[in-house]
């Protein structure tokens, strides 16, 4: 096991504004503290709230190794609990389901919806059972969307919802259902995942469909001054004439400076209604926007806290690590729950973000068998790539509180 020593003379090496070493990306070692610690601190989707919309429902996920439980009790209190049993350590559940109680297949252990022991057959005399409940871990309800994390404070989660839900209700997730979901593991570190995810300074040589669609590539993408402007100028005509007022998101000021919990909305631009290949709606319009305004949404936490919302459909993406080398990405797309399925199109709705993911996942798996490699050394963050410079900055500020001594 990696001392604290080394891993400190490594963080110490590090360089401001440079990637990390490869032993961030690589190490099991350092994995292993990042599982047990910091990464076990974060909050993550785990769902949405039409898996678990009734009393009595359940949903199983994994997070860090560790199978979970997100129940909503009788009284409709959603409620997070650890897949195992108190007696010998069997898994309770092995899929999403709807009980009274959690049942035990091994030897009949019965749990109350609020995780306290319900029986235990045979037990001997002296055995305290208030001592024998399931153990929790914290979730949340932010407007739709279900958190989740092993041992952070609850607290911590009150940032995310006072940015989040506001938005996140007007355009409709909690009122949603799910319209199509797709998974894109991916071979390579959570860390490059997360780096690619929040720069787009590949997404002209990476992303010919993303750059098609997002006018704000000329500002993201590229170093233009003269284009960057025309595009502010455009951002700053849509907010007068042609954004939603009803909407409670403000339009975002700069792309690059925006906090690392926000929700932000600005136009798609070149007269885009929606992020369809055509730019023509693909659903009804969502929660309480009242027209198509073309405006595109985003509401993020970093480091696996995103969403984004059109007029007409949302998007949530997960990303879970699950070991050293492998991070499953998973996209939820959603519609307002009132629409037909004669009135969706989902093969249109799931066009950009799947094209852009599947490119992602080869980009992100050619960059880990690169960094593999006896060559590999860290290199500077150009000027667009601040967020991944920042996310860097901050992991490695706040990695050591995790190391044992």
């Amino acid at each position: 096991m990696m001392q604290a020593d080394a891993l400190s003379d490594l963080i110490a090496r590090q360089r401001p504004n440079w990637s990390l070493e490869q032993a961030f990306y690589v190490s099991p070692e350092i994995y292993e503290i990042e599982r047990r610690g910091w990464l076990a601190r974060q909050w993550y989707i785990l769902g949405h709230v039409s898996e678990v919309a009734e009393p009595s429902s359940y949903m199983v996920r994994d997070l860090l190794g560790e199978s979970l439980i997100v129940v909503r009790d009788a009284s409709g209190t959603l409620r997070g609990f650890y897949n195992v049993c108190r007696h010998r350590g069997s898994r309770i559940c092995d899929k999403d389901g709807r009980a009274s109680n959690l049942l035990c297949p091994y030897h009949a252990w019965s749990y109350r919806l609020d995780g306290s022991l319900r029986a235990a057959p045979a037990m001997p005399e002296g055995i305290d059972t208030r001592a024998l409940g399931l153990k929790s871990v914290p979730v949340r309800e932010v407007g739709g969307i279900i958190l989740g994390s092993l041992t952070a404070d609850p607290a911590t989660a009150d940032p995310i919802q006072r940015e989040l839900e506001p938005g996140l209700r007007y355009c409709g997730f909690p009122q949603a259902r799910i319209a199509a979901r797709r998974r894109y593991p991916t071979h390579g570190n959570w860390k490059l995942v997360i780096e690619n995810f929040i720069e787009c300074y590949h997404c002209i040589p990476c992303h010919p469909e993303y750059a098609s669609v997002m006018r704000h590539i000329d500002v993201v993408a590229r170093d233009a001054p003269a284009a960057a402007a025309a595009w502010k100028e455009e951002v700053e005509r849509w907010s007068r004439e042609d954004a939603d007022t009803g909407s409670p998101l403000g339009v975002a000021p700069g792309v690059f400076s925006l906090p690392i919990c926000a929700a932000t909305r600005a136009p798609i631009g070149g007269g885009r209604k929606t992020q369809s290949q055509d730019g023509q709606p693909v659903a009804p319009l969502m929660g309480a926007q009242r027209r198509f305004d073309g405006g595109a949404s985003g509401f993020r936490c970093e480091p696996f806290v995103f969403a984004v919302a059109l007029n007409d459909y949302g998007l949530m993406f997960q990303f879970l690590p699950t070991s050293p080398e492998l991070t499953d990405v998973v996209i939820t797309w959603f519609v307002n729950a009132s629409a037909g399925e004669a009135e969706v199109d989902v093969e249109r709705m799931i066009w950009l973000w799947d094209v852009t993911t599947v490119q992602d996942k080869a980009i992100i798996e050619r960059n880990a068998a690169g960094v593999r490699s006896r060559a590999y050394a860290p290199g500077p963050y150009s000027l667009l790539e601040s967020w991944p410079s920042r996310l860097v900055a901050r992991y490695l500020r706040e990695l050591p509180a995790h190391v044992a001594p």
